[in-house]
């Protein structure tokens, strides 16, 4: 008897039907798209009044659309501020400096994760135990070097102290440590440098993080305020951030408010830009740092 039960076949499972949804998947996709409906509302709001009459922007009962379509405001900013030498100091200062840290963090994190010498990993922790200081701590000893070297009010000052970062290092060096060490091997066993081997070996394989790292980069340095407001505050060097806050001071009421929709814009589109270009880079490049297969 127990022999055939043994042999008794096992019931076939159940087929899962698909449309069977949890409720609780259900409740939490609605939640995000009330979220994402309340953001983007926002974003359309401002877009909308980029190009409404002045007079329209505080009118009570609101007015999601304008009167007049008024696609001249977008010329405002540069005609009435230096907006355009605000741009390309954002430019300058944001294109070198993540190309300076998609180099350093790359060099860095290939010698954390590759080479064997004393003290690295004691090393590697100290960059990492900087993640935990906010910047701001570091601002006044950081302005008085600059200060020291002659750098306020010049693009070394806003480029230099940026060039390099303990977050990219350890980005790269997570990304880097997935290569197989055979791989190495072989290109030192044909004669290969280390730099040889960095350029040839590594950096085509490692397109994804550094295109992660460089979103996070530019982002970040497009953003930033502070810093930029302590050591290029003159004019020759403000940067977008800066020159938004002084055109909004010198634009108080309804009468500016279309202007400075229209530069918070145009501020916004090379990141925006920047991200739909590498967007799939930049999910590829977080998924191999995680090393998810």
């Amino acid at each position: 008897m127990s022999a055939a039960v043994a042999q008794r076949p096992a019931a076939p499972a159940r087929p899962v039907s698909r449309r069977r949804r949890p409720v609780g998947r259900v409740v939490v996709l609605l939640l995000l798209l009330a979220g994402g409906l309340v953001f983007a509302s926002v974003f359309v709001y401002a877009a909308l009044s980029a190009v409404k009459p002045a007079d329209e922007i505080l009118a009570n009962p609101m007015r999601w659309l304008p009167s007049q379509w008024l696609w001249s405001n977008f010329a405002l900013p540069f005609q009435e501020t230096p907006f355009a030498r605000y741009y390309l100091n954002s430019t300058v200062v944001g294109v070198s400096v993540t190309v300076l840290n998609v180099i350093t963090c790359t060099l860095a994190g290939y010698s954390f994760s590759k080479f064997t010498y004393r003290g690295r990993n004691v090393l590697f922790l100290v960059v990492l135990a900087t993640l935990m200081v906010p910047l701001e701590v570091i601002y006044v000893p950081l302005y008085a070097l600059v200060f020291d070297l002659g750098w306020v009010n010049s693009f070394a000052g806003l480029i230099i102290p940026s060039a390099t970062s303990a977050f990219g290092i350890f980005l790269m060096r997570q990304s880097i440590d997935g290569l197989p060490d055979e791989l190495l091997e072989a290109a030192r066993i044909d004669g290969a440098g280390e730099l040889r081997i960095l350029w040839n070996v590594v950096a085509p394989m490692m397109v994804s993080p550094m295109a992660a790292l460089a979103l996070f980069i530019f982002m970040t340095n497009w953003d930033s305020h502070l810093w930029p407001l302590l050591v290029g505050n003159d004019a020759e060097h403000q940067t977008l951030p800066v020159g938004l806050a002084a055109m909004q001071a010198n634009n108080l009421g309804s009468g500016g408010i279309p202007m400075m929709m229209a530069a918070a814009l145009l501020a916004l589109l090379p990141t925006l830009l920047l991200f739909l270009v590498l967007q799939r880079k930049f999910v590829e490049g977080i998924t191999m740092t995680a090393g998810i297969k």
